[in-house]
């Protein structure tokens, strides 16, 4: 099982998909998902850096 840290965009869409049908008024859990989802967006459209020594 992953974090929600290690979740990728596809990962935390299928989430999302799946909490529309089992809990469609848990709104802390969507807003706790959508942040993490524009997260992992931001970190995958972002160049990959090398790390600093």
């Amino acid at each position: 099982m992953k974090t929600l840290a290690e979740l990728d965009t596809e990962e935390l869409s299928a989430l999302l998909a799946v909490l529309d049908e089992a809990r469609p008024h848990d709104t802390a859990l969507r807003l706790a998902l959508y942040r993490e989802l524009r997260r992992a967006a931001a970190e995958e459209a972002a160049p990959a850096r090398s790390p600093r020594f």
